[in-house]
């Protein structure tokens, strides 16, 4: 019985090749096999979920059920010699230590900027206000948003530990209003900043977060609900930039409406920048013991944000460990990123996604090295004018595994609005509307087969400029001075709100129809009268508290500003 099973250790089934005698060959082999599948699919598992448990008994299970033949039929019987039943493993398993020798796997020399020269940007003409085809797309995230913290309609539900997750959807829904505001109404909190504030409430419910316990037990054998912890990055990274960009201070952890733990932005930044300290890859996990530079690079925006918000200098101290080590351990010899690495076993595999894996991450790279960004981004337009689209593009939407290649040419186009790629960004949206048609649905504009994520990356992509998600990151904070703190919504759609001084400049449209809505300002000086160019209601006063209402006539764009009565 000892046999079966120390062959079995050998290679996942190979115990069940000791009774492959010659009356029982084809059982045998057919039992290695199942073993041998299930053995695959515990790795895939492992992938998925960093689930390091299901390999381990995958294989030791098949080995110790070996030594029990009479439960599947085979006689005990051992074959004269099991030798010839395992030239086929030991070809196989000589194979993978080949792929595994050091020459394939990343730790290389960072390839010299000098054969990577910066790409040209053309110059673009950026509007200075909202287009209503912008608003009306824009309403597809805004919905969603401002629906109350514990619903969730027209989210989509796939799973939620791998890219489908909702969090996801929450997350980049966050990013993509938050740089909309930036660039077009920094002066307006109305909507974006109540949108902000569900959508913190929205990532801390429980069904955000309680795929950690699992995820937790069977990746690091820990049995901790906590999603901030400890080597979570895609819930404590990730959160941690929706909290920076989006003026959040506090995330609190609930389950039917029960605070269950609670976290200061401070205090997510101190135990991030502890882990990285400690870190012997210099990387942190996203999954239980698997680093994606993707996601490092994300929570690495998150830290340098938080400074802009908080003042303290964590990205400074922290900046060229990290991209030391980003360069050692997540970039290959040929200057491209892996897709994800094992921190178990270094082992850096190939993985699907197409050329998004190496476009999508200079998103946030530029806003911690704009060199390095500009480095990868010629790689990755080297490629796109070199190859077939139809073939660097991964043909499924990841966001909720449809066959669609719209997150891939949403998150490209975002990337190289970013990286200043007129080119590559403007084919990238005119084939996504081509594979994917826009449709208009009661003032909402979306594409039916693409995923709500794609949706978030393509405001992203509309909404950005060059730099411009570097220049949030660097100054996540808001203007001081007259702003638009209430409007309702849909009623009113805000296109443009800028400060200029002591005026506040805005453009506004109806969200649906002539209306008379309410809107309310603070910020003004107080008791001091404005002029606001509205034919009848010419003049507003501030109270005492530098707030003012003004009730406005909306049939199409408005163009209102309050200027202060010398």
């Amino acid at each position: 019985a000892v046999r079966p099973v120390l062959l079995g250790m050998t290679f996942p089934g190979a115990g069940f090749l000791h009774w492959a005698s010659a009356n029982q060959v084809m059982l045998a082999s057919v039992l290695c096999g199942v073993s041998l599948s299930l053995f695959l699919v515990a790795l895939l598992l492992w992938f998925a979920t960093g689930n390091v448990i299901a390999p381990v008994l995958a294989w030791t299970g098949a080995a110790f059920l070996a030594s029990a033949p009479a439960r599947f039929g085979l006689a005990a019987t051992p074959s004269d010699t099991a030798l010839p039943w395992l030239i086929g493993p030991a070809v196989l398993m000589a194979c993978l230590f080949a792929w595994l020798i050091p020459g394939k796997q990343a730790g290389c020399t960072k390839p010299s900027a000098a054969r990577c020269p910066a790409i040209t940007r053309e110059p673009i003409a950026i509007p200075d206000e909202l287009s209503p085809d912008m608003m009306r797309r824009m309403r597809l995230l805004l919905d969603r948003a401002l629906q109350p913290a514990r619903r969730f309609d027209g989210f989509e539900w796939r799973d939620q530990f791998q890219t489908a997750a909702v969090r996801y959807q929450v997350n980049f829904m966050a990013y993509a209003l938050a740089l909309a505001q930036r660039r077009y109404a920094p002066a307006a909190s109305c909507h974006f900043a109540e949108a902000q504030q569900y959508l913190l409430a929205k990532i801390g419910d429980r069904r955000m977060w309680g795929y950690w316990r699992l995820e937790n037990t069977w990746g690091n054998l820990r049995v901790d609900g906590d999603p901030v912890r400890h080597q979570n990055i895609m819930y404590s990274g990730f959160t941690a930039l929706q909290m920076a960009v989006g003026g959040a201070s506090r995330l609190e952890l609930h389950h039917r409406g029960k605070v269950q733990l609670s976290y200061g932005l401070d205090q997510i930044m101190a135990l991030l920048d502890r882990q990285y300290r400690t870190s012997p890859y210099g990387l942190l996990a996203c999954e239980p013991n698997w680093i994606y530079p993707l996601c490092n690079l994300i929570t690495m925006a998150g830290i340098r944000a938080a400074d802009g918000r908080l003042g303290t200098d964590r990205w400074r101290q922290r900046a060229e460990p990290f991209l030391a080590s980003l360069d050692r351990e997540a970039t290959r010899r040929d200057g491209s990123f892996i897709a994800f690495r094992s921190a178990l076993t270094g082992i850096a595999p190939p993985a699907p996604g197409g050329i998004v894996m190496q476009a999508f991450p200079c998103l946030f790279l530029n806003a911690l090295s704009p060199e390095r960004a500009q480095e990868h981004w010629w790689r990755v337009r080297q490629r796109l004018d070199h190859g077939s689209w139809q073939r660097l593009f991964w043909p499924v939407d990841v966001g909720n595994y449809g066959f669609s290649r719209a997150s891939s040419y949403a998150a490209t186009a975002a990337a190289a609005v970013e990286m200043g790629d007129t080119a590559i960004a403007g084919e990238c949206l005119r084939r996504l509307e081509i594979e994917c048609p826009s449709r208009e649905v009661d003032g909402v504009i979306h594409r039916e087969r693409a995923s709500l994520w794609a949706h978030a990356l393509e405001t992203l992509a509309r909404s950005g400029a060059p730099d411009g998600f570097r220049e949030l990151v660097e100054r996540p904070g808001h203007e001081h001075g007259p702003r638009l703190i209430s409007a309702p919504y849909p009623d009113v759609l805000v296109a443009r709100a800028m400060c200029e001084g002591r005026s506040l400049k805005l453009v506004l449209h109806p969200g649906r129809g002539t209306l008379r809505p309410l809107l309310e300002f603070e910020g003004l000086i107080p008791d001091r009268h404005y002029r606001t160019g509205i034919d009848d209601q010419p003049f507003l006063k501030a109270d005492a508290g530098g707030r003012a209402l003004l009730r406005l006539q909306l049939a199409g764009r408005t163009s209102l500003s309050l200027d202060p009565v010398v």
